[in-house]
């Protein structure tokens, strides 16, 4: 009776040594696609920082320094072309951010994915999708910036 009773401990002991990964998988694998999702747009915020600063010194050499013939798409195109790679990386990774916020946007951490989301369509649109003149693209260049890394921080803090 006495060895029976032990068997079944150690049966007992063992199974939930065993099963204890699987369910660490299962319960961490939410937050690792939150953490994935914090890396894309860390990856993306990285590459948007180059573009928008590209953007801005060519636009400011354009402005300030009569340089591309007084052409603004000429400033601009330049700027593209010398963030060619950058910009295609930007592009392949968005795909990659939008269905990552699928999987997480009711998560947890809904609120703080949510803002991260939100700042960083605003700063890619910004950056990708450049309209206006140089003045209020100088004036918003940072406060972009600043606030995707702000909600990013956010997020890592409570990830």
């Amino acid at each position: 009776m006495k060895h029976s009773k032990l068997k079944l401990y150690v049966c007992l002991l063992l199974s939930f040594v065993l099963s204890l990964p699987i369910f660490l998988i299962a319960g961490c694998g939410n937050d690792s696609k939150k953490t994935e999702f914090h890396d894309a747009v860390v990856e993306s915020q990285t590459k948007l920082d180059i573009v928008a600063d590209t953007i801005y010194r060519a636009w400011y050499d354009l402005v300030y320094k009569d340089k591309y013939s007084s052409s603004v798409d000429l400033a601009l195109a330049t700027a593209r072309l010398a963030c060619a790679e950058e910009l295609t990386f930007i592009e392949e990774n968005d795909e990659k951010i939008k269905s990552l916020y699928k999987e997480v946007r009711d998560s947890d951490l809904k609120d703080e994915i949510k803002a991260v989301m939100s700042a960083y369509g605003d700063y890619y649109e910004f950056v990708v999708n450049v309209s206006g003149s140089f003045k209020p693209y100088s004036a918003n260049k940072e406060t972009y910036k600043k606030v995707l890394a702000a909600a990013l921080k956010d997020l890592e803090m409570e990830l």
